[in-house]
């Protein structure tokens, strides 16, 4: 009697054991994560160059750009949880979370939707991390298990693009084969007047010359738009448009892809790197 009481006490020490280090890797794993998340956000706080299409942004929201955001993967990558109640969930473009099994979500957060979907990822009692992706997921599902389910969120940097910065004057042609990859980049010019700031009959004259100077801007920008989609569309996924507004609205027909609104600062065609960063830049929002 007494030797199968030790052997039981023995049982129970080396789970315990297995337990308390079971804790020590997932809270490890934790810090890691969020000691990525907080460097992201230091290093876009210290940004000197803020693009002026973005809204701003509420408490707790960062952006993550690609590589920062695969830093945070290979991190979240490391968690493991014997309970299999690790939850990864993926949304659908303009679904909300009302429905969401993490119960903890607050009923604001529930509310949200994003045109290009989202991802709930959660580890009970722990943390939980809401991701807006910059281009829409593959399909929608949703995971319970040891790990997280990480490929939508790796998948979408790894999807070709084709990118419109349309502005007045001057607009920029992108094809991407991922984050880290720029396939080919053309500028598009054409004259636009510059703003006038005299009123009367003068400033209604030139308001019509500069519209002119818009509108040959636009037809031009959309021919090479179309030989653009034409040429690569066995190849990209999406077309992701930023911009001025009465621009984009004169594409829309250029393309048989799927379109996104992407909300990035003026394009620079010396540093075309800058861009492709931006586009591949993720929402976070931690909890």
């Amino acid at each position: 009697m007494l030797q199968d009481l030790t052997l039981e006490k023995e049982e129970l020490e080396r789970a315990l054991q297995k337990r308390e280090d079971r804790l020590k890797r997932i809270t490890s794993a934790y810090q890691e994560a969020r000691r990525a998340l907080k460097e992201a956000e230091l290093r876009q706080r210290g940004s000197s160059e803020i693009s002026s299409d973005e809204p701003p942004e509420a408490p707790g929201v960062e952006r993550l750009s690609s590589r920062a955001m695969k830093r945070l993967l290979r991190r979240l990558d490391n968690i493991e949880s014997a309970e299999e109640d690790i939850l990864s969930e993926y949304r659908k473009p303009g679904e909300s979370l009302e429905n969401a099994p993490e119960t903890g979500l607050p009923r604001s957060l529930k509310a949200l939707a994003s045109e290009r979907g989202m991802s709930l990822l959660s580890l009970p009692d722990v943390f939980t991390l809401i991701i807006v992706p910059p281009l829409p997921f593959g399909s929608e599902s949703m995971t319970r298990g040891r790990r997280f389910e990480l490929s939508p969120i790796q998948e979408v940097m790894e999807t070709p693009v084709l990118l419109v910065s349309a502005h007045a004057g001057e607009s920029m042609i992108m094809v991407t084969l991922g984050a880290d990859h720029i396939e080919s980049f053309e500028v598009v010019r054409t004259p636009v007047k510059e703003k006038h700031s005299k009123g009367g009959w003068s400033q209604r004259r030139f308001e019509r010359l500069r519209d002119e100077d818009i509108r040959r801007h636009s037809e031009h920008l959309r021919e090479r738009v179309e030989k653009a989609a034409e040429r690569y569309a066995p190849l990209v996924k999406y077309v992701a448009l930023s911009g001025e507004p009465e621009l984009i609205r004169h594409l829309h027909q250029c393309f048989s892809l799927p379109a996104v609104r992407a909300r990035l600062g003026r394009h620079d065609e010396r540093n075309p790197e800058r861009t492709l960063e931006e586009l591949y830049t993720y929402t976070l929002l931690r909890m």
